[in-house]
């Protein structure tokens, strides 16, 4: 049987755990976060064991879902084949349920995750379900981590994105009416970045997947023509595509090769999401993040600083981000802050003093826009300087790749169909340099 469950960011963080034995903890799934760091050849086999525990895992949405197995146990005489499907079936379950899987929605939706971990793995022991028929026990509702209203009120692709939702994340799939004759195709996109002060990015991974979701009777067949090859090989002569370090296709999806590689088919399954694509940015791709944030202190009174933020949006026209929070630690002398902001109207500053963290938040910021803050830390001291801050984000209707969905095409082809494509991104871990 298994002794304990977890999931884990791709930076060895456990987002959340699940013990099945009362004399556990965390600490059980140290040697696997120590094994994932230190493995010289990327990520360790799919079963290993490491200081008396056995470990099996998969690496889903850029996710480590991990499973302890109890030693003797009738599992570990088996083999981790049925570990890994069970596993690859937890993740369907949580994706179907909860949307888009990022480290915010899994902590957002901690109640939910727990009691699909209590139905799927009873005890330890493992009961194979599927979102439909686990529907009817989960007691939770989703709980979406970032909200947004900016895409339903958009025209996009097709001109038809005013009714829709506006990420798969903040809508079950159960919960959409499949007499509605609908199909989501979602480009979304995740970052890690580090950012000296000058704007220069000093570090930025990007993670990307295509998502179908289709509601439509019977299995026609989906074809999408993107704007790029997604190719790891470089070409030779001059190249303006997207280069990527990883790129892996869905099961049964395949790839065409009359229109250079762009053309991405696969047999749609009704009510369920697939994933069509899961892709990486190269190291050496030009990385634009949607936004850089420039800033600078002076000293207003003896006691009293001054904090000038400057965020631009280089996400261009047309695009928009619900909401964009920029968060940093003030001075420990820091008694309060007072504040003016120019740019979008809704914009707010909020100090705590118990842990000196200032929080300035942005709703509706259009694309191509710059928002300013004037902070006065009070008693911080004349000198006093800001280091750093983590900046969170969610964009409509654009990507760092620059990934695109031309056409999309069912066969055969099915009348008074709603089709939308949508576009987002969202950061992970965005840390800036301010001095």
């Amino acid at each position: 049987m298994l002794t304990a469950f977890c999931i884990s960011s791709k930076r060895g963080e456990i987002l959340f755990a699940s013990l099945f034995e009362p004399s556990l903890t965390k600490a059980i799934f140290h040697p696997f976060l120590t094994e994932l760091s230190s493995s010289p050849h990327g990520d360790p086999p799919p079963a290993f064991a490491k200081d008396g525990q056995n470990y099996v895992y998969v690496f889903r949405d850029d996710l480590y879902w991990v499973c302890a197995v109890g030693k003797g146990s009738f599992l570990e005489q088996c083999g981790h084949l049925l570990i890994t499907e069970s596993l690859s079936q937890l993740h369907r379950v949580c994706s179907v349920l909860c949307g888009a899987l990022t480290q915010h929605s899994i902590m957002a939706n901690t109640t939910l995750i727990t009691e699909v971990v209590q139905e799927t793995m009873n005890g330890g022991i493992l009961q194979l379900q599927t979102a439909d028929k686990l529907q009817s026990h989960i007691y939770s509702s989703v709980v979406a981590a970032k909200e947004s209203s900016a895409v339903s009120a958009a025209p996009g692709l097709f001109g038809l994105e005013k009714s829709a939702p506006s990420t798969a994340a903040q809508q079950s799939a159960l919960a959409v009416d499949t007499g509605k004759r609908e199909l989501y195709v979602d480009v979304v996109e995740k970052v890690w970045a580090s950012v000296a002060s000058g704007g220069t990015v000093i570090r930025a991974e990007v993670t990307g997947s295509i998502l179908a979701r289709c509601f439509l009777p019977g299995n026609p067949n989906l074809t999408l023509t993107l704007n790029t090859q997604l190719l790891t090989t470089s070409q030779e002569g001059f190249n303006t595509g997207t280069r990527m370090s990883e790129v892996e296709f869905g099961s049964g999806v395949d790839v065409g090769s009359g229109d250079g590689g762009r053309q991405l088919s696969v047999m749609t399954l009704p009510g369920q999401e697939m994933n069509i694509v899961r892709y990486t940015l190269s190291p050496d791709h030009p990385h634009l993040l949607p936004f850089t944030i420039t800033a600078s202190s002076h000293s207003l009174t003896p006691s009293d600083s001054e904090l000038r933020l400057k965020l631009t949006s280089n996400t261009g026209m047309g695009t928009v981000a619900p909401q964009v929070t920029f968060r940093t630690v003030a001075p420990a002398t820091t008694a309060a802050v007072m504040s003016r902001t120019s740019g979008p109207r809704d914009q707010a500053v909020h100090f705590s003093p118990d842990n000196k963290a200032i929080t300035w938040t942005i709703s509706q910021f259009p694309g191509g826009s710059y928002a300013q803050a004037f902070i006065r830390l009070v008693d911080s001291g004349g000198n006093a300087v800001v280091e750093s801050g983590e900046l969170e984000f969610e964009v409509s209707r654009w990507v760092c790749s620059g990934v695109r969905v031309e056409s999309v095409k069912l066969t055969p082809s099915v009348n008074n169909l709603n089709k939308w494509v949508r576009y987002l991104t969202t950061s992970d871990s965005v840390s800036l340099r301010l001095t």
